[in-house]
């Protein structure tokens, strides 16, 4: 169980405690009338109505359809809901044994749907607070970590060029079975800051192996990691990147396009990856190669490989990876286009 699923789980426990304290005060009230078996067998009642008065905003609003639909569950939400809700619970209050006054069956009515918004309300004004006290236990959680040499295997390391942006290394950390990434960290400005899971990261995950590619003329990154062993004891190691091996020349970071997309040699973090599409009318368009398309899991930020178009409509033409020229003080765009047939 995770620690937010912790917190949660003790919020929910405390929220039914006092929905049944309210609760018990409630029949209690109701008992003292004399009302006790009325009040159960309308509070049990409270559930389908409900679910009839949702059904009467939720069906009209989908029957209308289009942009005006929103506007219909609305104006349903506060006219015909409340009319059918507090209606049925009237209805029903009648013809229980004691009957129930008109009062007494919007009370009823009223209450629990007090018991339904209120909890859910401040669920959202608590979010903000666990996500503050989730993030303060792993820090300090990770202040604890035992350090330790890098468990991962540095597989390859290896030199290839990109136009525009010149000389590239990439790299691929191998994780040993057991091992189980945390957080990665890249030092930037004396500072380590988390990376792998942000827009313009030169590094990516593929589980819990890491791929990294970088710029020749950047300064080597120095990297944080931690990670968990098969016992689940956290660990810290800190290291630099360091170049590849010397090789007489660098060879072109290429794509092998195929009919439908393309493969890189190497991966690449997916959010550095921009695709050209190009419709029968002649209309080009250029995005993100991931926009459209539903995203992995956490744990998998690296571009798809093979990478497949999903638009039927549209033909791959070109595809390009972008990085940030620290010495130019821009973008640069390695542009590949698809081979003519």
């Amino acid at each position: 169980m995770s620690l937010t699923q912790f917190i949660w789980g003790v919020l929910a426990l405390g929220a039914l405690l006092v929905i049944g304290w309210v609760l018990r005060a409630e029949r209690r009230r109701f008992a003292a009338r004399g009302k006790a078996g009325a009040w159960l067998g309308l509070r049990l009642a409270s559930v389908p109505i409900a679910l009839a008065a949702a059904a009467a905003v939720w069906l009209p609003a989908r029957a209308v359809g289009g942009p005006e639909a929103l506007a219909a569950f609305y104006l349903l939400m506060f006219s015909l809901g409340p009319l059918v809700y507090f209606g049925l619970h009237w209805f029903i209050g009648r013809w229980a044994t004691p009957a129930l006054s008109a009062a007494e069956s919007a009370a009823i009515g009223g209450s629990g749907l007090l018991l339904v918004i209120l909890p859910a309300l401040l669920a959202s004004m608590a979010l903000p607070w666990v996500h503050q006290l989730e993030q303060g236990a792993r820090q300090a959680q990770r202040g604890l970590a035992v350090e330790a040499p890098l468990a991962h295997r540095i597989l390859e390391r290896r030199r290839f060029v990109l136009p525009d942006i010149g000389e590239v290394f990439a790299e691929q950390w191998q994780a040993p079975p057991g091992v189980r990434v945390e957080r990665i960290e890249w030092e930037l400005g004396g500072q380590f800051l988390q990376t792998g899971d942000s827009t313009g990261s030169i590094l990516c995950r593929d589980g819990e192996d890491v791929h990294v590619l970088r710029r020749a003329a950047d300064p080597a990154p120095r990297w944080r990691l931690y990670w968990r062993d098969a016992a689940g004891s956290l660990h810290r190691s800190d290291w630099r990147s360091a170049p590849p091996e010397p090789t007489p020349q660098a060879l072109p970071l290429a794509p092998a396009w195929s009919a439908d997309g393309f493969a890189f040699p190497v991966r690449i973090p997916r959010d550095l990856v921009m695709v050209e599409r190009r419709r029968a009318s002649g209309t080009v368009l250029q995005s993100s190669a991931m926009d459209g398309l539903p995203l992995p899991a956490a744990t998998d930020t690296c571009l798809p490989s093979p990478y497949r178009n999903r638009d039927a409509e549209a033909a791959l033409t070109r595809v390009g990876i972008r990085m940030w020229l620290s010495d130019a003080r821009r973008i640069g765009i390695a542009w590949f286009s698809r081979p003519a047939e």
